[in-house]
């Protein structure tokens, strides 16, 4: 889990900042990366961030 700072807001993973975002989610897939983020030890976002980061996603470009 990720720890608090003094004022009980998350502290910083690293350097970068991050904002606040919002997705649209359904309650089973919202529960399922609880599921998965929970396995790694990790919140949705720090899950989400190693998936782009390890590009562990379908490529957004076509191969010809």
């Amino acid at each position: 889990m990720r720890k608090r700072d003094i004022q009980g807001k998350f502290a910083l993973k690293d350097d970068d900042y991050r904002q606040v975002r919002s997705l649209r989610l359904t309650d089973e897939t919202w529960k399922a990366l609880d599921i998965a983020a929970e396995c790694f030890g990790c919140s949705r976002a720090d899950y989400l961030e190693e998936i782009v980061k390890n590009n562990l996603l379908p490529s957004i470009t076509r191969v010809r």
